[in-house]
């Protein structure tokens, strides 16, 4: 009986000990603990020092003045070249110097700009002077009419087209009939030639620009305002010409209208030349 009982005894006590083992392993287990770090201290200095100016500054303000700056532009700038110096907070405490205690002037020693300045009866003076300068209608005619030649002459690289060659002519047994009559021979009518194609167009801006260089000779003439749109290239009888509204793409002589307003428009022509390529 007893060898019976003692395993049952000695499996209760294992099972309590286990039990005091488990207890004691989480009573000694450490706690866990989050590590929560602080806010970083502003390692950064004062954003500003007041400071008296010795000198006037440009941007800044008038000589006496003590106006708060950058401490980098202080300590590399101006202290080093005696253009100022430091107030501590004790003058500043003082009634004479806390009534001296300005902002920066950013627009101190800057000049205003001319139109604000001056009053608005010398702005209007220089108004009518500069609408004075344009030149009237009827004058711009007739520079235009007595200083442009009659003929305008431009250079362009012609394009060059390969040559075909000619039909074999028919023999002259096709032109009889079967009957033996002669029968009349039907003539191709001839194809009129085309123009001869350039590189790089001959656009009215062009024609404008060249009658601007020609004008700008003396200083009444170079104030005639002329624009591209002023210039109209008359329309070719011939369509395969080479005309464009407001650009020439072949060889040949063409005729342009020049319009001033409130004035007749002036005739010319212009000669478009072949220029010989530059051979590299």
């Amino acid at each position: 009986m007893t060898s019976l009982a003692k395993p049952a005894i000695s499996s209760q006590c294992l099972r309590y000990l286990r039990h005091l083992a488990g207890v004691q392993s989480i009573k000694l287990s450490p706690t866990f603990h989050q590590q929560i770090r602080g806010k970083k201290k502003n390692a950064k200095g004062p954003h500003t020092v007041n400071v008296r100016l010795l000198e006037d500054i440009r941007g800044y303000g008038r000589k006496g003045s003590i106006i708060p700056i950058a401490p980098g532009r202080m300590r590399n700038i101006y202290y080093p070249q005696r253009k100022a110096e430091y107030v501590t907070q004790a003058q500043l405490r003082t009634t004479s110097q806390r009534d001296v205690l300005t902002e920066r002037d950013f627009a101190f020693g800057i000049p205003q700009p001319e139109s604000e300045s001056q009053p608005v009866e010398q702005r209007a003076e220089k108004t009518f002077e500069v609408q004075t300068k344009l030149l009237t209608s009827q004058r711009t005619h007739e520079i235009i009419e007595t200083q442009v030649p009659s003929e305008l002459i431009f250079y362009r690289v012609p394009i060059a087209v390969p040559t075909s060659e000619p039909a074999p002519s028919e023999p002259v047994g096709n032109s009889i009939n079967a009957i033996g009559g002669d029968a009349p021979v039907q003539k191709t009518p001839e194809s009129v030639p085309s123009a001869t194609r350039i590189y790089g167009s001959v656009s009215t801006a062009d024609i404008a620009e060249s009658i601007k260089a020609i004008l700008a000779t003396s200083e009444e003439s170079a104030r005639v305002v002329l624009a591209p749109e002023d210039i109209k290239i008359d329309e070719p009888e011939n369509e395969d010409v080479g005309v464009d509204v407001d650009r020439l793409k072949a060889l040949g002589e063409y005729q342009i209208e020049i319009r001033v307003k409130g004035t007749e428009s002036i005739r010319r022509r212009v000669i478009v030349k072949a220029q010989e390529a530059d051979i590299s």
